[in-house]
């Protein structure tokens, strides 16, 4: 019958460290093997792989597949499939030891007192080194919760049970319900679905396939079990896999993420293997569960390394990732299992859905990858995977930021440059506007947090002088046009090129004891044009204004005045504010009144040398010396 009927069982895979006990000088006792690595180096129990079927204290050659829960409950001890396979601690006593990555620079929207806020809490600090190691204070602070997500764990029954020693016992799921209740992704809902009676007695594939099949309406489907006798790396083909499971089995698994999107978060188990437990395997074999599943090892903060009863990633590096266990026994030791670091990378999952909620599996699963912490050797290994699950960079940008300019444009975001009386009234009206990272995920900012004021530069414009202008006089009137760059503006806020002025003016001059008094008012019209790279979607009619009056004598004047300044007129943005549920841009529409303030310029002219100062009320003051004259040949 290929193995269809076979009976499961589970086998408690960690092994339980007891801080009351005297350790046994015995390398297959945890303690004992911790705090004597250099007798234990090379040392291994048993190491048979051979498929007995378990059943509390009854032994049946049944040639079955050994099912073991990847984390242990308490007081159980480790048998059957628990076994240390002794060339993976060979293998692991020749690796690198990994350094952490230090942040720096980072997570610059959240402020010292907000992460200080929740680093102090109770909650936080029960398990502070592992959150610590995930940047967990950084997702909190910036008010992820896991809302919206629903996570279903596939596990034991809940409650206690009675084990083989006749002594009540915890349920295996209570444990893992415990991680998932942590402050990861307190608001995400959970759904329990018991697929073993207790840690010694599974369910038949078929009937978990059914479960699985029957689920609906979960995003990320926790799995803290593995079987444990067989190697990931032993897994080749589909037909293989299906035999040792069951057609029913497989077909739920890959329905579940093909049809419903979901992503499978498994327990790597628990042998201190150089692989990982066989169902780990099955992206290799069954390629549809690409960007819907991931492999789980576990961390030891205390020791800065993998677990020492973690299996490794192995095979399955590509699609595995390293979290550590955040629940904790009743003395304070971490309850041993990569059961337990499993749910953390549910709970994280949960995270980076309620921010972006429209993000399918495939990307969600990629963002977890590419932002881990390295760790071991550089990039992604056989022990660590990716690295280190790390809560700051997964949410945040990531890559170079853009910005939509509609749904067919997009341009990287830059600051924009822009005149400081803009500026200013952009920075009042205070529009906040969406940008995307490299997978598309939108973060809000402030447009004035992104632009940069600039002065005119009236210098210049005084130099063009006349050259920049065509104008008809008549008398004391005078009209015409003229090109200036009030209105220029660079980025995301361009505007195409210089701007033409209409106006009309008057000219008036009065001689008075040989100087010469003078005086000159304009008023104007232009409507400016926004680049199609461009969130401006239009201007009005902008209408400016300047007055001057000077004193003029031989070869020298004095003048004082208001240059162009913008009296009336709009400017309309029209800026990305986020995505619908369903990946859709969405847009808001702000009307910035243009009038402003105007700088207050004074003159003095010698000859063919003029100098200038300009008091202007946003920007710098500006300060120009020039000299101009005229050639005859």
């Amino acid at each position: 019958m290929k193995l269809l009927n076979k009976i499961l069982t589970s086998i408690v895979c960690s092994t339980l460290i007891s801080g009351n006990v005297m350790a046994a000088d015995d390398c297959s006792n945890l303690k004992y093997k911790q705090e004597h690595p250099e007798h234990c180096q090379y040392a291994a129990t048993d190491t048979n792989t051979s498929t007995y079927l378990m059943i509390g204290a009854s032994v049946a050659a049944a040639g079955a597949t050994i099912v073991a829960l990847a984390g242990g409950a308490s007081g159980g001890s480790s048998s059957g499939g628990s076994s240390y396979d002794a060339s993976a601690q060979q293998y692991y006593s020749r690796t690198i030891m990994p350094t952490m990555i230090s942040h720096h620079a980072v997570g610059n929207d959240i402020s010292v007192s907000e992460l200080e806020s929740v680093i102090s809490s109770r909650e936080y600090d029960t398990s502070a080194k592992e959150y610590d190691d995930i940047q967990l204070a950084y997702s909190i602070a910036r008010g992820y919760t896991g809302a919206g997500t629903t996570i279903a764990v596939f596990d034991t029954e809940l409650g206690t049970f009675i084990n083989e020693r006749g002594r009540e016992e915890t349920q295996h799921a209570e444990y893992v319900l415990e991680a998932l209740s942590g402050p990861i992704a307190p608001n995400a809902t959970i759904e329990h679905h018991a697929i073993a009676y207790d840690k010694d007695n599974f369910m038949k594939y078929n009937p978990i396939g059914n479960i699985i099949a029957a689920t609906n309406g979960a995003n990320v489907y926790n799995n803290s079990w593995n079987v444990e006798s067989i190697g990931a790396d032993t897994i080749h083909s589909r037909k293989q896999l299906i035999n040792l499971t069951s057609q029913n089995f497989v077909d739920a698994v890959s329905s579940a993420a093909t049809q419903k999107d979901a992503i499978f978060v498994w327990a790597a188990g628990n042998n201190y293997s150089a692989q990982s437990g066989m169902l780990s395997a099955m992206p290799n074999v069954m390629p549809e569960l690409n960007g819907h599943f991931v492999n789980v090892v576990a961390w030891d903060s205390e020791t800065s390394t993998l677990a020492d009863y973690s299996n490794a990633c192995g095979v399955t590096q590509n699609y595995c990732i390293t979290a550590p266990v955040t629940i904790k026994k009743q003395n304070g030791n971490v309850r041993p299992g990569t059961s337990f670091a499993t749910p953390v990378v549910s709970a994280a999952i949960a995270v980076i859905r309620e921010a972006w909620n429209y993000l399918p599996a495939a990307t969600i699963t990629q963002i977890l990858f590419d932002t881990a912490a390295d760790l071991g050797e550089t990039g992604v290994d056989e022990i660590y995977g990716h690295g280190m699950l790390d809560l700051e960079a997964a949410t945040r940008p990531v890559g170079t930021p853009t910005i939509a300019i509609n749904d067919n444009v997009v341009q990287p975001l830059q600051i924009a440059r822009v005149s400081a009386s803009i500026a200013h009234n952009i920075k009042s009206a205070n529009p906040t506007m969406a940008f995307f990272d490299k997978y598309g995920r939108d973060f809000e900012t402030s447009v004035a947090g992104n632009i940069s004021a600039q002065n005119r530069g009236l210098g210049f414009e005084r130099l063009r002088g006349d050259d920049a202008r065509v104008k008809f006089a008549f008398g004391d009137m005078e009209f015409g046009f003229y090109r200036n760059d009030m209105l220029s503006s660079t980025g995301f806020l361009a505007t195409n090129g210089d701007t033409t002025t209409s106006y009309i003016g008057t000219n008036k001059s009065y001689n008075f004891g040989g100087f010469e008094l003078f005086g000159r008012t304009q008023i104007g019209v232009a409507r400016p044009q926004a680049s199609n790279e461009s969130v401006i979607s239009s201007f009005s009619n902008i209408y400016t204004a300047s007055a001057y009056v000077g004193v003029r004598g031989n070869d020298w004047s004095l003048s004082v005045g208001m240059p162009d300044t913008i009296v009336n007129g709009t400017m309309n943005l029209h800026l990305a504010n986020g995505r619908t549920s369903s990946g859709d841009i969405v847009y808001n529409n702000y009307k910035i009144d243009m009038a402003s303030i105007p700088a207050v310029e004074y003159t003095a002219n010698w000859r063919f040398v003029t100098a200038g100062y300009v008091d202007n009320p946003y920007g710098t003051d500006e300060f120009y010396v020039f000299a101009k004259t005229k050639l005859s040949f």
